[in-house]
């Protein structure tokens, strides 16, 4: 016995193991309870039912603090992951619309179940903010700025299939996209390509929109469908923009002015089409037009006309506007002191009843030039009246061109006999003109040949015998009895007023 007491290394092992076994022996029997406070994820079900009623929640997922309750020496082994609280978000209650409250259900610990005494949350509900899903759509618009084109090229519409894309989200996350985008590049291009894109959500400023959770837009999952975009390349050309309205205005009405917003547009298309065409006609109708317009017209509709192969240049508008300025004609009043009579007796006198004739007439617009009265003919005929008659007329008006006869009035003429004796206007006649003289130079005469004189019997000169002269006396003759008075008509003019 001495000697086994003695061995000290024994002993040591001994005292260890009863030491350990008194102790498990003691915290087992004597282990007190002890609390703690665990942060627990809440569980939120039937969340795609609440999104089916056009509702999601706003923030992060929910927390709620737990008390546990349990042995001191197993409280270290607890943890957020045993426990299970869940909110039903088809219980949801408030008359809040976006700010909703929502009861809490716990369930049992997954683990370590054993090891829990309690446990209970400290709140009874959460609070929830929700809301609204909207659905909007976008159309795509390319952006073709980093594309380069060869010498004398030119991009066309650049168009996108499909043009637009729907996005459905968070009111707020919907609210903060400006478009959807598609950039395109390219270098030295001399013809037309097609790629395709994935769209790119940006904000006002054209700045990039990140989706999904830790993103921008948190409640919109991030875009995968591809757009194809198509950029046609192709020679290009100026051509002048012209207006030439159809149709007629209302009565009264004139077009004073055509004109559109812009004088030139640019245009692609295959060498051999574009020799065919320098210009775009605008053939806006103005019938029955009683005031100005303004008229959106389609060039592309013009193009087809021409050619189905040219296409409008990348930055030029399909619409164009055209003013159409109308205006109402201008009208004008002449007063005639005289007419002029044909076919009158020389040896009556014709009488107007009235101080002045009038005639209201009116002009195509007011850039004809307004005739004065010497360009208006006025005449009645005459003929038959006899002394002591008065007849009415309806006379004969001869305007210029681009003048309309508006109102003319029926003028009365009285016949009586001349109170100064008629005299007949004595012709002019011409003096005779001596015929032109001619001046000729005379012949020389020929010299006879030398020759020996001869003898010849004297020759006795007599004086020529010499023919009597006359002179022609012009004869007058009688002035002829036809009458060549008229009356030259004296006029006064007068502006009228133009309705407005």
């Amino acid at each position: 016995m001495k000697k086994f007491l003695s061995n000290n290394l024994l002993m040591k092992i001994i005292s260890l193991f009863a030491a350990v076994f008194i102790w498990v022996l003691v915290a087992y029997n004597l282990n007190p309870e002890s609390t703690k406070t665990i942060t627990v994820p809440v569980q939120l079900v039937n969340k795609d039912q609440l999104k089916a009623k056009g509702m999601t929640i706003v923030g992060d997922d929910p927390t709620v603090e737990i008390e546990v309750k349990a042995r001191l020496l197993d409280i270290g082994k607890i943890t957020a992951s045993d426990f299970v609280v869940e909110a039903d978000m088809n219980k949801l209650y408030g008359e809040d619309e976006e700010h909703k409250r929502c009861n809490l259900e716990k369930r049992n610990p997954v683990n370590n179940a054993n090891l829990i005494l309690s446990w209970d949350p400290k709140s009874v509900y959460i609070d929830i903010d929700t809301e609204p899903l909207i659905e909007r759509k976008f159309a795509i618009v390319p952006i073709s700025d980093n594309v380069t084109l060869a010498p004398d090229f030119m991009k066309g519409k650049v168009t996108v299939s499909p043009s637009e894309i729907t996005i459905r989200g968070r009111r707020s996350d919907v609210s903060r996209i400006y478009q959807a985008v598609v950039y395109i590049s390219g270098q030295d291009v001399n013809e037309g390509f097609t790629e395709n894109y994935i769209p790119v959500l940006v904000d006002e400023k054209m700045n990039e929109l990140k989706l999904g959770p830790g993103n921008d837009l948190t409640s919109i999952d991030p875009l995968t469908s591809t757009v194809t975009a198509t950029v046609p390349v192709m020679l290009s050309k100026s051509l002048n923009v012209l207006v030439k309205p159809t149709g007629t205005p209302a009565d009264g009405y004139f077009l004073r002015e055509a004109t559109s917003s812009r004088e030139k547009v640019n245009v692609i298309g295959p060498k051999e089409d574009l020799k065919s065409i320098s210009e775009i006609v605008l053939d806006p109708d103005i019938s029955n037009l009683s005031g100005s317009k303004t008229e959106s017209i389609s060039l592309t509709r013009y193009l087809i006309s021409v050619s189905e192969n040219i296409k409008l240049a990348e930055n030029e508008s399909d619409m164009i506007t055209v003013e159409l300025n109308i205006d109402k004609k201008p009208k004008k009043l002449y007063r005639f002191d005289k007419i002029e009579m044909e076919n009158k007796n020389p040896l009556y006198e014709y009488t107007m009843q009235k101080d002045a004739y009038e005639i209201e007439v009116e002009f195509e617009s007011d850039q004809v030039d307004k005739p004065q009265t010497e360009n208006i003919r006025v005449s009645i005929d005459v003929a038959g009246m006899q002394i002591g008659d008065e007849r009415t007329f309806s006379p004969v008006i001869e305007l210029p061109e681009g003048c309309t006869l508006l109102r003319k009035d029926d003028v009365t003429i009285l016949v009586s006999e001349k109170t100064t004796p008629y005299i007949p206007p004595i012709p002019e006649t011409e003096a005779p003109t001596a015929p032109p003289i001619i001046e000729t130079e005379a012949p020389t005469p020929e010299l006879p040949p030398e020759t020996e004189p001869e003898t010849t019997e004297p020759v006795i000169e007599t004086e020529p015998e010499t023919e009597p002269q006359t002179s022609e006396i012009p004869v007058e003759t009688e002035p002829s009895t036809e009458d060549y008075s008229t009356e030259e008509a004296t006029a006064e003019e007068t502006e009228l007023p133009v309705d407005e």
